[in-house]
């Protein structure tokens, strides 16, 4: 049983440093496809957050006559 455990635990270990690996190696790739992809996003996200102006205003003391 403790045989089998480690061999899972090598295994699990061999596919951690692969997978870093290949973030490492494609790190530029994956950094370029993130800030492509904020770019497209960032005019609607600035322009949601505006705030509306109103086209005409009341006054400013409604109850002063």
């Amino acid at each position: 049983m403790l045989k089998i455990l480690t061999y899972i635990n090598f295994a699990a270990f061999i596919l951690g440093v692969a997978g870093l690996g290949g973030a490492f190696i494609y790190r530029s790739k994956i950094l370029d496809v993130v800030l492509d992809n904020v770019k497209k996003e960032l005019p609607a996200l600035v322009k949601g957050s505006m705030p509306t102006v109103p086209k005409m205003t009341g006054p400013a003391m409604p109850f002063n006559r």
